[in-house]
């Protein structure tokens, strides 16, 4: 009887505890069968989301501190608001629990405590005008800028200058129209910097040579160039265009760009650029795996620079590339001593990249294969890399195979030499072999650091008091990207590797069981 007993409870433990390791199996799997509809997903697309929520919307950066703090006494601004400012607390104004107007006003009043003129900071001061209360106030900025203020309208006055901007200026939009993230402190430091110098710096555009600008020298909002051009001026920069074969360099300019020439440069435009260069300015050329050759360019940029491009050599890498496109390169950053590279103007524009840890991609799309010219025995220019792709690259024409292996992205050939008390100078000129790279697109998006390269190009090349290094607070989730190999990685570690080791543990404990 005993035996029969315990027979029947062994019998019972078998069935109970296989079914569970069954059930527990099938449960799993079943799970991981809807993970693997998700990372499916997720490896065409190429992105995955994670919360990087700020929650501090209201505080004066280190940033925007030291270079305001620089400018001394010389600061002296005066930020208008022409809202009461209890209507900076209207319901209506609130955005997923946060008051979006009186975020922007707070801020404002931030900046009013932190200089309010003692030691050596300067002045910062916040007022509140309505719309029809003073119209000698609003005929001035009508007259004079062609503006016309609105209750929504933020000015900030300077001792030379005066930006009009708009409160919805102040944040960013996803593609689906959605509030993304607040531009409050870069907005109001970038304005107030704009504000307090003499003379505005200038970043020219060449046209002529089939660059997306038109033959009227005006740059249309829907052209490839127009988020460059808006993320320039938006840093302080005034933006100009010129035909360099009838037309001069404007004396101000800092930055000269040519973006996407079909046509090759005359003899005529190369030697205005080399007269430019050789002042101590910088030139940035943009081309991409469709620039054909252009020898004046190339001649001009080989000779005297060490760097050049290979026409039509188009770059493509099946694992280290973004949204799902062999194409669209992600950029790798060069690995170097930050102690002995510290003073290098390309370490200094990555860095701002790579100090997110790894974290963001930045994004060259048909990016063409450049080349540092060997052979050169000049000592007054030194050519760094400052974007490379992975070991896993390629380039290719339509009929000839290129070069295997890492390929710089972004070249910097930097000249210097000594100016007045014997103070280095320095000239730079940068090679991008992605125009979709400075694209509206690419630049303005929140989960890309192109911006972050450009805005740090600007400020190695012209004065630290553009271009601030300020990013935005986002609002909630971001989304990052993830790479297409490591997109295909992930997502054949979770629906194949890890079901076959469930499957196979509960398959293991179901024939143990049965035998005990």
């Amino acid at each position: 009887m005993s035996n029969k007993k315990n027979t029947a409870v062994r019998d019972n433990r078998r069935y109970k505890y296989g079914s569970l390791s069954v059930g527990f199996t099938v449960i799993f799997i079943a799970l991981v069968i809807g993970v693997n509809l998700i990372f499916s997903g997720l490896s065409l697309s190429g992105d995955i989301t994670v919360d990087l929520t700020q929650e501090d919307f209201t505080s004066v950066g280190e940033e925007s501190e030291r270079l305001l703090t620089e400018l001394g006494k010389d600061l002296d601004i005066t930020i208008t608001f022409m809202s009461a400012r209890d209507r900076f607390d209207m319901a209506e104004n609130k955005y997923n629990g946060i008051n979006l107007t009186g975020i922007v006003r707070d801020l404002a009043e931030s900046y009013q405590r932190e200089f309010d003129g003692s030691g050596e900071k300067g002045t910062i001061k916040v007022q509140y005008k309505e719309l029809d209360t003073d119209p000698e106030f609003e005929k001035k900025y009508l007259e004079e800028s062609a503006t016309k203020l609105s209750a929504t309208s933020v000015i900030v006055q300077g001792k030379h200058h005066y930006r009009v901007l708009d409160l919805a200026s102040f944040f960013t939009l996803n593609e689906n129209g959605a509030y993304h993230s607040f531009n409050g402190e870069y907005r109001f430091t970038t304005a107030m910097l704009q504000s307090s110098i003499t003379a505005s710096q200038v970043v020219t555009l060449t046209y002529g040579n089939g660059e997306p600008i038109g033959a009227d020298g005006l740059i249309n909002y829907t052209s490839s160039v127009a988020g460059l051009a808006a993320v320039l001026q938006d840093a302080g920069f005034e933006i100009k265009t010129a035909n360099l074969e009838s037309q001069d360099i404007d004396p101000r300019t800092e930055i000269l760009i040519t973006y996407d020439p079909i046509t090759d440069l005359t003899t005529v435009e190369t030697d205005k650029i080399t007269k430019y260069l050789a002042a101590r300015n910088s030139y940035m050329v943009f081309v991409d795996s469709q620039t054909t050759a252009l020898p004046n360019l190339q001649s001009m940029l080989s000779d005297n620079w060490g760097i050049d491009y290979k026409p039509l050599y188009r770059i493509t890498d099946a694992d280290h590339s973004l949204g799902g496109k062999a194409s669209t390169i992600n950029a790798k950053y060069p690995t170097v001593d930050a102690e002995s590279q510290n003073g290098s103007a390309a370490y200094q524009i990555r860095k701002t990249v790579s100090d997110m840890g790894g974290t963001i991609a930045t994004a060259l799309p048909e990016s063409v294969e450049l080349v540092v010219r060997d052979g050169l025995t000049q000592d007054s220019f030194m050519v760094e890399t400052v974007l490379t792709t992975y070991e896993t690259a390629k380039s290719a024409t339509e009929s000839q195979e290129g070069t295997t292996g890492e390929m710089p992205l972004m070249l910097l050939s930097t000249k210097y030499g000594y100016g007045e008390n014997n103070v280095t100078e320095y000239s730079y000129v940068s090679l991008i072999g992605s125009t979709e790279f400075a694209d509206t697109a690419h630049l303005l998006a929140e989960n890309y650091g192109n911006k972050r390269v450009v805005l740090s190009s600007a400020r190695i090349f012209s004065s630290n008091r553009v271009a601030p290094d300020i990013e935005s607070r986002p609002f909630g989730s971001t989304a990052l990207n993830i790479e297409t190999g490591t997109a295909r990685f992930l997502s054949w570690t979770i629906c194949t590797v890890l079901p076959a080791v469930v499957m196979i543990f509960g398959i293991v404990v179901f024939f143990r069981r049965r035998h005990m």
